[in-house]
Formats: C-alpha cells, sequence, structure tokens
C-alpha cells in the first residue's frame, strides 16, 4: 500500500487546523484577553491545573525571572502557531512542526476550555497523530532539503488510525441506541431546532413523516456498523459516502461546519486515500502514456 495518504493527512490537517484557528480570529481578543467575555484569571480559577493555560504559562516563566506581559505572550503565540501549521503543512521540519502545532492548539483550547467542544478535542488527536506518524516521509519539503527516503511502511499506522475511527464510531452509535429519544426520532428533531438559526431551511414540514425516526436509526446504523462495512471492500465506498453525507447534514442544518469538515477529512484519510486515490493516479498515468504513444 502506497503511504500518499500521510501526505494527504498531514496537508489537510494542517491547512483544516489553520483556517479553524484564523476563523477565531475576529472574536480573539473577547475570548482570549482581560477585556474578553470571562476573564482569563477566572477561566484558569475553574480549570483542573494539569493543563497549561497562557496565564499559567506566564506565572511558571516569571518563576525563573522570565517576565513577560500576558497580551504579549498571546501576540507571540498568536504568530508562531499558524507559522508551525503553515510548516506542517509543507512538510518542512515536520517533527518540530507538529510537535509545535499540537503544543499551541492544547495551550489555546485550554486557556479557554469553558468554550471547547468536540472539533477541538479530534484536532488534539489528529494534530497528536501528525506527531507520531511520519507524515514528513511523504512529498513533503523535508524530502528535498534532507534527501530523505520516501519508503516507509504505512500499513501500521494505518490500521492504528482505523481502529480509532471504528471505535468512536461504534460508541457514538452505541451512545445513541440506549436512549429513548434517538430510538424514537426526538433527537433528531431537538438537535436541529436547537441550532435552528444556522439551518439552511426549516425541516417542520416533515414533522408528521417518518423521516425524523428513519434519520436517528440511519445514524445509528451507520455509525455502530461502521467499523464492518468500511473495511469490506466492496461496501467501503458507500459506507464512506453515507458517513460523508451524515457530517455534511450536519454542517448544513446544525451549523457545525468544522466538526463536519474534521469528520471528513479523517474518514477520507482513513478510507479513501489509502485506497482510491493511488488507483487514480495510476489510471492518469496510463492514459497519459497511451496518448504519448498515439
Amino acid at each position: 500500500m502506497s503511504p500518499t495518504w500521510l501526505a494527504f493527512f498531514r496537508f489537510n490537517i494542517a491547512v483544516f487546523a489553520l483556517l479553524h484557528f484564523m476563523a477565531i480570529q475576529p472574536d480573539f481578543n473577547d475570548l482570549f484577553t482581560f477585556k474578553g467575555y470571562i476573564y482569563p484569571d477566572i477561566l484558569n480559577a475553574e480549570y483542573d491545573h494539569h493543563s497549561l493555560t497562557f496565564l499559567s504559562l506566564k506565572d511558571m516563566l516569571a518563576q525563573v525571572h522570565i517576565n513577560i506581559a500576558y497580551e504579549t505572550l498571546l501576540t507571540i503565540f498568536r504568530i508562531v502557531y499558524p507559522v508551525c501549521l503553515i510548516l506542517l503543512a509543507l512538510g518542512c521540519f515536520t517533527r518540530i512542526a507538529a510537535i509545535g502545532s499540537l503544543f499551541f492548539q492544547l495551550l489555546f483550547i485550554k486557556s479557554i476550555h469553558l468554550y471547547e467542544y468536540g472539533v477541538d478535542y479530534y484536532s488534539t488527536i489528529a494534530l497528536f497523530y501528525c506527531c507520531v506518524f511520519p507524515v514528513g516521509r511523504v512529498n513533503s519539503l523535508d524530502m528535498r532539503i534532507f534527501k530523505k527516503s520516501g519508503e516507509v511502511n504505512s500499513a501500521i499506522y494505518l490500521t492504528v488510525f482505523k481502529i480509532h475511527l471504528c471505535i468512536a464510531y461504534f460508541f457514538s452509535g452505541f451512545d445513541k441506541v440506549i436512549g429513548d429519544s434517538w430510538r424514537s426520532g426526538e433527537a433528531l428533531w431537538k438537535s436541529l431546532h436547537s441550532h435552528a438559526y444556522y439551518s439552511l431551511f426549516s425541516l417542520d414540514f416533515m414533522a408528521s413523516t417518518p423521516f425524523f425516526f428513519i434519520g436517528c436509526w440511519a445514524t445509528i446504523i451507520l455509525e455502530m456498523l461502521y467499523c464492518i462495512f468500511m473495511n469490506i471492500e466492496r461496501t467501503r465506498k458507500y459506507w464512506l459516502a453515507g458517513i460523508v453525507l451524515l457530517h455534511l447534514f450536519i454542517a448544513l442544518f446544525m451549523g457545525l461546519f468544522f466538526f463536519s469538515a474534521l469528520m471528513i477529512i479523517l474518514n477520507l484519510s482513513a478510507f479513501y486515500a489509502p485506497h482510491y486515490m493511488d488507483g487514480l493516479v495510476f489510471k492518469r498515468k496510463k492514459r497519459e502514456e497511451i496518448a504519448v504513444a498515439a
């Protein structure tokens, strides 16, 4: 199996994290500074203190006689984090860039922990995988600069990645099926109406139809049988299409655009790029060879 999926994963995760970070820039001061909605010291007091925040990092630096103003520290990392993500996307000093990206991403989300949700957790997981997987060994600047070999056995990394996704989807579906609201269809109705201000249009006209009941059970089936049908060659592309459509529905009708985009990237990295991208490249090369020969 070709390791090109590692480059697909690295580039898309880095670009996603960069776009996600850029999206919060208009609200950056309201989230992180002492002029914001909740003061950083109050946020820090509400936290478990096991992870670094900007305020705790400032205090740690002060203990070793490095006195940096809180706003200055914010400004420095506000610049350094995107730089790390750009280097990661390009595959330049990949391991260092990945570790830096993970560190800064954790620092930012833990500093505003009351606002974090699913997309932040999965972003952390994805960047962690960029740290431990050899993502810089394929289609990267590191290969050109340091003349590193592109030979890497990516099968074990892909297996770990797939197992992680299978477990996540199975227990997501299992958690739904043990709840009455998902079995009755009520959960989908509530989810759509709690985020109705993001919907493209109202689905209320389907209230008297079995749409919400079928939608809930379709979601449960897609998630609980994910680990089976995503690993069968004949059914993989159909199940993958169903998962992508599920996340597109979440994006369009619940407004969870970044969460949906990230989950689509993870699924494509695990079950599309390793199995279909190489075939498409091979077919393109064959067409080019035939055209040249003609």
